[in-house]
């Protein structure tokens, strides 16, 4: 299905066109023969394809227009799928693993996320919620997870050390008083050791783990760091085993009781208000899917003639997951927004945009000077 896409667009690139109306006036009273920058060919792939990279950009355009109106973010939640769900591991047959049934998995953390979206923004478990977007995203092992960044009212949102702990913590519960609780954080919410405990986790960069784990143990929270809050994490004795390795607070991810408890999952929230850096975490969630590419090119051979093709580059640079294709075919969604955003054409006298046909362009600038 996707495919098809792509096809149609990759073989209507001349039917459809669009430029400003002074460049195209400019190529009318000019040189007919002239296509664009010498040597230079571009294939499109437009903002309308879900998960392209224009698409991608105008959806975080949108996100900051919403954010113009109502504030900065106060909260940023990650949902990530849990393989060992009941609903999940039920529906497998003898020697089956989640991976496998890439169909339920997709459709169990659909209905997931779709109760987590009602806690949050109908039954307004965290107070009040003036605007929030959501993204998508796939692990290369195949896990789907949901991006969320929430800016809430101004009487709820958290301001004070005491507000901060009763949102998020980053402790390991106690065994004997709460046990549920216990094997919850300790199977979903542990980051597992890195550093010098194992140095080629997936996490360490140049030697270093770039979730800054583990953490220092603090006796109460810190706002002061420069916004990036630095959650309590006390010194008290309680520990986990992962990966034959001791765990203690340090290493614990940061989330929130009753959510770790109704979705049994890894479910990390963080406060986010006091960041200055709001670009940033819009960014990151509207970054899109990792990516690589790789040319190989003879040492004599000219760069006077290229293509620069966004379709292949899309293609080509992709790791399509199962859970993924499974998700698009269901026709789920990839993003939401609490509000639309309708983005208005603005532009300097003589370049708004004007859409035309190849061979057709005077009488497209004829209706776009009849039109103003």
């Amino acid at each position: 299905i996707e495919q098809n896409r792509l096809n149609y667009d990759r073989t209507h690139q001349a039917e459809l066109r669009v430029d400003s109306y002074r460049g195209l006036a400019d190529y009318v009273t000019g040189d007919n023969d002239s296509a664009g920058p010498p040597g230079v060919r571009r294939v499109i792939l437009p903002s309308s394809f879900p998960g392209s990279p224009r698409a991608m950009v105008q959806n975080y355009q949108d996100a900051m227009a919403i954010v113009s109106k109502y504030g900065k973010p106060d909260l940023f939640i990650t949902f990530t799928c849990n393989p060992a769900w009941r609903e999940i591991t039920e529906q497998l047959e003898n020697g089956q693993t989640a991976s496998d049934r890439p169909d339920i998995v997709t459709r169990v953390f659909n209905i997931k996320l779709q109760e987590l979206y009602c806690d949050l923004f109908k039954k307004q478990i965290f107070g009040a919620v003036n605007a929030y977007i959501s993204v998508m995203e796939w692990q290369k092992r195949g896990l789907p997870h949901c991006h969320m960044l929430i800016t809430l009212a101004e009487q709820d949102k958290p301001r004070s050390v005491g507000d901060i702990d009763s949102i998020v913590q980053a402790v390991i519960p106690d065994h004997e008083t709460e046990p549920r609780l216990y094997n919850i954080v300790t199977s979903c919410m542990m980051h597992r050791p890195c550093g010098q405990d194992n140095p080629r986790s997936p996490c360490m960069v140049d030697g270093k783990c770039s979730k800054r784990f583990p953490k220092q143990f603090r006796d109460e929270t810190d706002t002061e760091l420069d916004g990036y809050l630095e959650y309590r994490r006390p010194d008290d004795g309680r520990t986990c085993v992962s990966g034959g390795k001791v765990l203690d607070n340090r290493s614990v991810v940061p989330y929130n009781r009753y959510l770790a408890l109704r979705y049994n999952g890894h479910l990390n929230v963080e406060i986010c208000g006091m960041i200055q850096a709001v670009k940033y975490m819009y960014k990151y969630v509207y970054k899109g899917p990792d990516r690589a590419a790789l040319h190989m090119v003879r040492r004599n051979d000219s760069f006077n003639e290229r293509e620069v093709n966004e379709i292949d580059e899309y293609v080509n640079a992709r790791y399509v997951c199962a859970p993924e294709a499974v998700h698009r075919l269901l026709g789920f969604d990839l993003q939401s927004k609490s509000h639309t955003v309708y983005r208005l054409q603005l532009h300097l006298p003589d370049y708004q945009t004007v859409t035309f046909q190849g061979g057709r362009e005077e009488e497209a600038l004829r209706r776009a000077a009849e039109r103003d």
